[in-house]
């Protein structure tokens, strides 16, 4: 039996996750988005509905859903999303294209998409709600925080730890043993030859430190 499942958030991640879905009809029939444009409410986007607000969530029982709001002037917002909905762990799906190979020894977290061509190899511990784009590599017993987003051709070695709500910027990597801190950002095509402190932008090849972020902005 198919899985009703609802997109919390209408931009282009969440455009393509609705696609990917519909790849999947077998396991899922996507009811369609939830997003706080008002601009939005009543319309379709590439033939799905936008149903209401964030917080109607609440009226849609025996419903599986996937958060995936976010820009970079505010890239705390998927975790503020999350805390604020009444929603347990439960009900939030996990999204793996099947194009994605994943080792039967990894673990994907609840709310999390994998996206075409991606491994996630053994023993790897991907996070809940983590986004991981197309053609990533995950390597083996590489830990990736909760609320981290991973964008398209990253490759991670082996023993590598990102902690939570990372972006990794496309097309960068990072060595094996690595320590990326939480709510750091590396930018895009950047070599990450040694551990980022939380809270850091790095980018370059080897990735250099470029400036710090404020903490306090990081905490509902």
């Amino acid at each position: 039996m198919r899985k009703k499942l609802i997109i919390v958030g209408a931009g282009a991640d969440s455009r393509n996750l609705a696609e990917l879905v519909s790849e999947q009809s077998r396991e899922w029939t996507l009811l369609g988005f939830l997003d706080d444009d008002p601009a939005k409410h009543g319309t379709k986007i590439n033939g799905v509905p936008v149903l209401g607000k964030i917080k109607d969530a609440i009226n849609y029982v025996n419903c599986y859903f996937v958060v995936l709001i976010g820009n970079y002037s505010d890239y705390f917002i998927r975790k503020r999303c999350v805390t604020s909905l009444p929603i347990g762990l439960e009900n939030y799906a996990t999204i793996v294209h099947s194009s994605a190979w994943v080792s039967k020894w990894a673990n994907i977290g609840r709310g999390s998409a994998i996206y075409p061509g991606t491994t996630v190899m053994a023993n790897a511990e991907i996070g809940n709600h983590v986004f991981i784009a197309s053609k990533t590599n995950i390597g083996h017993d590489t830990v990736i925080g909760d609320y981290t987003s991973m964008s398209a051709m990253v490759g991670v070695a082996g023993r590598v730890v990102v902690g939570e709500g990372c972006i990794i910027g496309i097309s960068s990597s990072i060595r094996e043993g690595v320590t990326v801190g939480e709510w750091s950002i590396v930018g895009m095509g950047s070599v990450v030859v040694s551990d980022v402190p939380p809270y850091h932008v790095v980018a370059g090849n080897p990735a250099r430190i470029l400036k710090k972020l404020d903490p306090a902005k990081f905490h509902l």
